[in-house]
Formats: C-alpha cells, structure tokens, sequence
C-alpha cells in the first residue's frame, strides 16, 4: 500500500472550506458591516429628523392659536419657547433643541443661555465653520436639512466634539429651529455590533476549522483504507486468471472474510479471514448458520433478514450483522452476497464477502454527535443574538424565550413538520433582534410612549430582516421576523401584508407574541393578565389572528395548563 500524502487531501477538501469561511467574512465585513453602519446613522439621522419636526409641530400648533385669536403673537411666541426649552431626549435626557432667527440671531439656546438674544452671525466652531449661517443657507436653499459642525458636548463647555444636526424653517415666525446627535455616540454602538460580530466569525471559523480537520483526518483514512481493499482485489483478480489454486490462497489472505452458504443457509465455505473476523477457524464455521454467531436480539433481525435475502434468489449488498467474537466481544459485519448456479442454471446457494465495520459505525457515531454539537454551537449563536437584544431591554428579559416556547407548542399543535418546527424555534428566538438598533430610553419609557415613539419602535421588524436576510439559514427566519406583527386584515406592519401574504410561522408568533406580552409586566403598565390576552386573541380570531393558531394557544393555555412563565 502506498503511503498517501495528506497534502492533496487538505488541498482538495480542507482549502474550499475554508475559503468559503473567509469570504463569508469579507462579505461581513466588507459589505455587510459598513452597509449596517451606513443604515444605523441613517437611521439616527432621521430620528433627530423625526424629533426635531415634532418640536416644529408645537411652534406650528402656537401660530394657529393666533390665527384663531386665542392668543397674541407674542404671548404664542413666549408659550412655544417656554415649553421648547424645556424638552429633552436621549440615553441621559440631556439632549435638546434651539431656536434662531434668519439674522441669525439665537432666540433660545437651553444649554449657552450666554447666546440668547445675541447676534450669532460671526460665531465659528474651533474649525472656523460660521455653523448659525450655514443653518440659515441650509434653510433658505431646502427648507430643512442637516449640517455638521463641531460643538460642546450637550452640558459641557469644556468638551468639543463632532456633530451633526437637523434644522427646519418655520417661515410664519422666520425661526429656525434645530437639535443634533454626537458622532461619538453613533461610533460607541456601532463599535459594540461590530465586537459582537467579531466574536460570531471567530465562533463559526473554530467549528470550520476543527470540522475540517476531522474531515480530512477521515478522508484520508478512507483513501487508503480504500486503495488498500482495491490492491488486495487486483491481486486476488490476477490469482483467479493463473489458477483455482492460486485463487484460493489469495482468497485466504484477502482483507475480506469470503463465505458460501447452500439452500438451506448452511456455509459450506469460508476463507482465513474468518479466523481474524470471529477468532475460530474456517472449519469450526462449516455445516452451521449466521445465526449460531449472532449476539442475543439479532436472530430476530438480522438473521430473518439474510433468510429472506437468501431465499429470495437476488443479490444483496449491505445487510449488517451484529456477531459474537470468540472473546465475547461484538463485531459488526456488512455482508454481501450474490446467488450462483449449476450449469442447468438451478441454484445451489450464495457466495459473498463481509467486512468488519465495527470502527466505521464508531466513526459514524462520532461524526454524527459531531453534527449534533455544531447544531447546538448554532443554538447557543442564536441564543446570544436574542439575549443581546434582551440587554437592551430589561424590562422584557426572557421575553423571546417565552414567545418561542408558546409558539413552538403551538406549531406541534398544528402539525408542522420538524423542518417548520427547526425554523419556527430559531425565528421566534430572534423575533425582536431589531430592537437593538433602538434608543434605550425608548425601550425602558415608564410612561405610555408618544406617536413618534411607537412609530420608531415598529422600526424594529425592518431593523431585524436588515440583520438577519445576509445570514443563510435554511429556513426563512428573516422573512418570518419581518412578518412578525403583520395582521390578516393588513393592519399591521410594517408592510400591511394580509393573510395569503404572511407566512404560517410568522402568523403563529404573532398569536404567541401578543398573549406573552399582554401577560408581562410592562415599564409604563403592569400585566393585564392571561384573561385579557385570551379575550384578545379571541375578538381577533380570523380577522386579526390566524385561526388555528388561537385555538392551538387557548387549548394549550385553558385545556393543557401550558406554563408561559410569566409574572402574571
């Protein structure tokens, strides 16, 4: 036997493999990270947009009043200044608004009250940017628009830093009115994705590399193991050609334990192999049965199975049998047999050759829990992709665990196939992933949220398919989280999809999602209760919510005694 390299073999399966794993990682970071950081600041750039039109909307609100003679122009002006100069937003609730006219002139600045009422035409940033002109120019070529410039960070004057604002005309008054965020503070999240991204390809490039590793260590073994079997069957081949004789000394020799059985299942032949195979001599084996060699339990199995082969007068290969050897040790063997005749064409018996595969089904075993460990590598992934959500919501810890238990029991309800029920699971875990990307002090509010809040909080389905429709998973769990809060009627979001539209799965989380979170505890309200989350999927049983789905879920909670395991 030849003394294969293990180069060629690396080359040829380990090389490819690990070339996908580093252009998946090009792709992350290459493509799909800056095109996620470009997003995330588009994102935050229209949140100040957003927040900035909402306070334009009071000054706007003020101005009707004294179209309507409610109140004078001054006193609209003082009111609308007062309560503006009061908001606040952002992790610390430090961040703010301003007013300035078209001289410029500031008509009201919270945090350098030292401006108020001053021309501003000539103040610079410390890189001589006459920022309050560009805000004027901004406004009189667009109307509204962003402009970057370097400013105090929110409360201190001491700590200059870049920023970037969103400033709208409000033509009635001739004022500007303006808020920003700090680059540094998009930079900060942005560089805690990346780390987590980081830590997911060091992962998944660990498992490839240890993978690989036992691939090729295999293929290997196999290759020679196979260019080992085909030299001993060229030899035994060539032995046939010179003589009976010959054949039958290769034949004792061969790495294959060759047999023959008559009509009745009796061996009347058997090779030297038997010897290493069993540890009993060819002659001890003659005139008895597979089954005086068969472990206790497999006489009703393997051993009816070769009867039926025998008796069937065909060829068979890979019948496997669990023997006995002579120490007591079990040896699995793979037989294959085919029938020979006379020369009246009248069958005498079968003739074939079996193999010990006790150390292949071993290696089977193992790369079979090998696949189980990579499954729970992609499990345990996929759980820290849902509790990094969770970290930035305290207030619903645990909550995507609950929704895919329900959700899970549901589905088994309703029958979906183990392929269903894999990527149900997957996508329920990951349902709210989106919610990263949203201001915290959204998320945790103690007070019931604002238009413009709820609105920027069903950003978080768009936010999840963003993240999740690069990652090739074989089922469609960026699809199901996208669909996740659609309704049957199209009132949901974020697309309005109705019924034939919404996947099966994304209809059995909504179902699951709205009974776990009206049960919980929420920060501006406590739990309503599993009454009231029964009553509501109830009312909105195939209108809102998918049929079956609520029938699955008040059986499993009413009838089964299901435990949601929340604070309810």
């Amino acid at each position: 036997m030849s003394n294969q390299k293990p180069y060629p073999v690396v080359a040829r399966i380990g090389l490819p493999a690990l070339l996908t794993v580093f252009l998946f990682a090009a792709a992350v970071f290459a493509i799909i990270l800056p095109a996620m950081e470009k997003s995330f600041l588009a994102r935050k750039k229209e949140m100040i947009k957003e927040v900035t039109e909402s306070a334009w909307s009071i000054l706007s609100e003020h101005a009707d009043k004294v179209t309507s003679g409610v109140l004078s122009e001054e006193e609209a002006r003082s009111r609308a200044i007062d309560i503006i100069q009061g908001l606040r937003y952002g992790p610390e609730r430090k961040d703010y608004f301003w007013l300035n006219d078209m001289t410029p002139r500031m008509i009201m600045h919270p945090y350098r009250t030292d401006l108020n009422g001053k021309d501003i035409s000539d103040f610079k940033d410390p890189n001589g940017k006459r920022l309050f002109v560009k805000f004027v120019e901004e406004v009189q070529k667009n109307g509204a628009g962003y402009v970057e410039y370097m400013w105090q960070w929110k409360d201190d004057s001491s700590r200059i830093v870049p920023k970037i604002s969103y400033v709208k005309e409000f033509r009635e008054w001739g004022w500007i009115i303006g808020s920003g965020i700090y680059i540094d503070d998009v930079y900060k999240e942005l560089s805690q994705i990346r780390g987590t991204l980081y830590a997911t390809s060091a992962t998944i490039f660990c498992i490839v590399i240890v993978l690989v590793g036992y691939i090729v260590r295999q293929t290997i073994i196999a290759d020679r193991l196979r260019e080992y079997i085909w030299e001993e069957r060229s030899a035994l081949f060539e032995a046939l050609v010179i003589s009976e004789e010959q054949y039958r000394s290769m034949v004792d020799y061969t790495s294959d334990w060759i047999w023959e059985v008559d009509l009745s299942g009796t061996f009347t032949y058997s090779s030297m192999k038997i010897i290493e195979l069993l540890g009993i001599k060819p002659k001890e084996i003659e005139g008895k049965t597979l089954f005086d060699f068969l472990v206790p339990g497999e006489k009703g199995h393997s051993g009816r199975k070769f009867l039926e082969l025998v008796n069937q007068t065909e060829p068979f290969t890979g019948l496997e049998a669990i023997c006995r050897h002579s120490n007591g040790s079990p040896v699995v063997i793979e037989i294959n047999g085919v029938p020979f005749f006379n020369s009246y064409k009248e069958l005498l018996g079968f003739r074939g050759v079996a193999r010990d595969i006790s150390e292949r089904k071993r290696s089977e075993e193992a790369l079979w829990k090998s696949h189980n460990q990579l499954h729970r590598n992609l499990e345990e992934t996929v759980r820290s992709l849902a509790l990094t959500a969770e970290k930035r919501d305290p207030y619903t810890a645990g909550h995507q665990v609950r929704v895919e238990r329900l959700a899970h029991a549901i589905g088994l309800e309703l029958g979906l196939s183990d392929q269903q029920l894999e990527g149900l699971h997957f996508a329920a875990l990951l349902h709210d992933i989106g919610k990263i990307s949203l201001p915290s002090e959204y998320l945790a509010k103690p007070t019931k949220l604002s238009e413009e809040e709820r609105t920027i909080i069903k950003c978080h389905t768009e936010a999840g398919y963003d993240i999740l429709k690069s990652i090739h998973f074989p089922w469609p769990v960026a699809d199901i989280v996208h669909q996740h809060h659609e309704l049957l009627d199209g009132s949901g979001y974020p697309r309005g999809l109705k019924d034939v539209n919404i996947l099966l799965e994304a209809k059995i989380i909504t179902v699951a999602d709205v009974v776990e979170a009206m049960s919980s505890h929420r920060p501006y309200r406590p739990a309503l209760g599993l009454d009231r989350a029964l009553d509501e999927i109830r009312a909105g049983k195939g209108i809102k919510y998918h049929p079956q789905a609520v029938e699955a879920c008040i059986y499993l909670l009413i009838d089964r005694q299901f435990n949601l395991g929340t604070d309810a």
